[in-house]
């Protein structure tokens, strides 16, 4: 990609061989990799340039709205980020991440390798969300959530249709790989959704849930203690191999 940083952006940070479009702005000691586009326009405005018949990365700049990106992130390469969008200060992406216009992701977050954030997603603060993950329009994260690899969130109860609703999930929950959520389910405070699970109504704070459909299986503090378990064997198993080592 040849290097493209608009008149009209504001250059905190390093900036390697990509497209920094429109009013954007990128914070203070922050990096963006290789292959990166920054303030990609909509849809609609790329069509409108295509029917005018007046296509180019100038017309494309000026037509860009800007994306906001704070302080000390990281941002990899071959991740595209539209008009729009802000993106705290201390979030890192992984490679090749979607970021569609209007969302929000709350500082200290992290964003994993192949996620798609598909349409106006609100993140909050310090969330992990790993690789593959699929996010759409109206999609709400709440502070500190887990989300694992290859979970997906949905948006339409009747495809296809204009009435979408969107999850939302609450503050430090926890989604397991490979779960799928149906349209406007919420996920509770501290709630875990167990890997592979279908989860087709609201899961109360602080359970786990487990199944195709999902259904209750566990407190969240029965959950903890067992994983409390786990870690004092893992803990004395190493300790033992050192010893014996010794």
């Amino acid at each position: 990609m040849i290097r493209f940083i608009s008149r009209n952006a504001i250059i905190k940070g390093y900036v390697g061989d990509s497209a920094i479009l429109g009013k954007s702005v990128i914070g203070d000691g922050t990096i963006i990799e290789e292959n990166v586009i920054v303030g990609h326009p909509i849809e609609k405005t790329i069509q409108s340039l295509i029917d005018s018949g007046v296509f180019s990365l100038e017309k494309i700049n000026n037509a860009s709205k800007g994306a906001r990106i704070g302080r000390k992130c990281v941002i990899r390469s071959g991740t595209v980020i539209y008009e729009d969008t802000v993106i705290g200060s201390h979030v890192k992406t992984g490679h090749n991440v979607l970021i569609r216009e209007g969302s929000i992701i709350g500082e200290g977050s992290l964003i994993g390798t192949g996620v798609i954030l598909d349409g106006s997603v609100k993140i909050g603060k310090y969330v992990k969300i790993q690789s593959n993950a699929y996010l759409p329009h109206l999609t709400e994260i709440g502070d500190h959530v887990f989300i694992a690899p290859n979970v997906c969130f949905t948006n339409d109860p009747y495809p296809q249709s204009e009435n979408l609703i969107g999850v939302k999930v609450e503050e430090e929950a926890i989604i397991c790989a490979n779960a799928t959520l149906l349209p406007g389910i919420r996920v509770g405070k501290r709630a875990i959704v167990a890997a592979g699970s279908v989860v087709t109504k609201n899961v109360p704070a602080d359970s786990v849930v487990l199944g195709n459909p999902a259904c209750f299986f566990m407190t969240r503090e029965e959950f903890d203690k067992k994983k409390g378990r786990w870690r004092s064997t893992k803990y004395l198993i190493r300790k033992t191999i050192r010893l014996e080592e010794e």
